[in-house]
């Protein structure tokens, strides 16, 4: 998995009250948040540290920023630790408000289940991530060393010590029908634009996803299944009738279809819920993971 742009090229902001940047001297230092750093980290010691709101998170992390604040981004805390002849230790814990959205953060983009750290953990050279309760925490030292990887995952287990709080699953992954799940797969948005990112549907939002609804997709043995949960059953059906309209126009009565390039498509309303299995080999395999969604009421 590729580092993110911005960890890469991060730049150090100088302060300016005009731009909204606060130092960790500033009255506007999340408490809690603050709480949760080590004030060292075995030889390495801290020598930058800056808050970031919703109001300026685009000037830390550029062209990144949409992921949070897609997901109801709080605060964001950064600090930053040194130690000679070692690459600079960079640790940032995101406030996301509930876990529901640390996790959906988090899901965005791991590629394997770990559960080191937290209630899930990813790390890949140079770079751990995991959630925490309401905390999506992110800990960068590139390129690594033997004793920055380390001095990383004591970093991290500091860090969860000091987050007392967990917190639970999004309902909508929680009801997952758990048979031939790939977990490291599932992914939870509110956003039609990382729907796409993850399997690309349509250029326009047809499922008319917005801030008021839940939906995950998640990889299984037979097929890719999407579950969109929304406020009322008129919503429900409105998006349904719009994905029908945009994608399988020549709907067949049991809203099974193979698509051009030999896949397999089934759907179904269920209350306030779209379900939608693609990507099946046949139309058996997306039969039966259809069958197996549960029912919204």
């Amino acid at each position: 998995m590729n580092l993110p742009d911005f960890f890469r090229f991060r730049l150090y902001l100088i302060i300016i009250i005009g731009i909204g940047i606060i130092s960790a001297e500033g009255t506007s230092m999340p408490k809690e948040m603050k709480s949760f750093f080590p004030r060292e980290i075995s030889d390495w010691k801290m020598t930058e540290e800056y808050v970031y709101s919703a109001e300026n998170l685009y000037d830390y992390i550029d062209g990144g920023a949409e992921l949070y604040l897609s997901y109801g981004f709080e605060n964001l805390v950064s600090r930053s630790y040194e130690q000679h002849a070692q690459p600079d230790i960079i640790i940032d814990i995101f406030d996301m408000g509930k876990s529901e959205n640390a996790f959906g953060v988090f899901s965005h983009s791991r590629e394997v289940v770990d559960s080191s750290f937290g209630q899930g953990s990813e790390y890949t050279e140079g770079y751990l991530m995991f959630w925490k309760g309401p905390y999506y925490i992110s800990i960068l030292a590139s390129p690594e060393t033997p004793e920055s990887k380390a001095a990383v995952f004591e970093a991290a287990r500091e860090i969860e010590q000091n987050i007392q709080q967990e917190g639970p699953l999004p309902k909508i992954v929680r009801l997952l029908p758990r048979k031939g799940l790939r977990e490291e797969t599932v992914r939870y948005f509110r956003h039609h634009v990382w729907l796409n990112s993850h399997y690309f549907i349509s250029g326009e939002n047809i499922f008319n996803i917005n801030d008021k609804t839940d939906a995950v997709l998640a990889r299984y043995n037979e097929g890719l299944l999407l579950m969109i949960e929304y406020s009322s059953t008129g919503e429900a059906e409105a998006a349904y009738q719009n994905f029908i309209r945009n994608y399988m126009p020549e709907k067949p009565p049991d809203d099974i279809l193979q698509l051009e390039d030999h896949t397999w498509v089934a759907s179904r309303l269920s209350g306030l819920a779209i379900i939608v299995v693609f990507d099946a080999d046949n139309r058996e395999a997306a039969e039966n993971l259809l069958k197996r969604a549960p029912e919204f009421r």
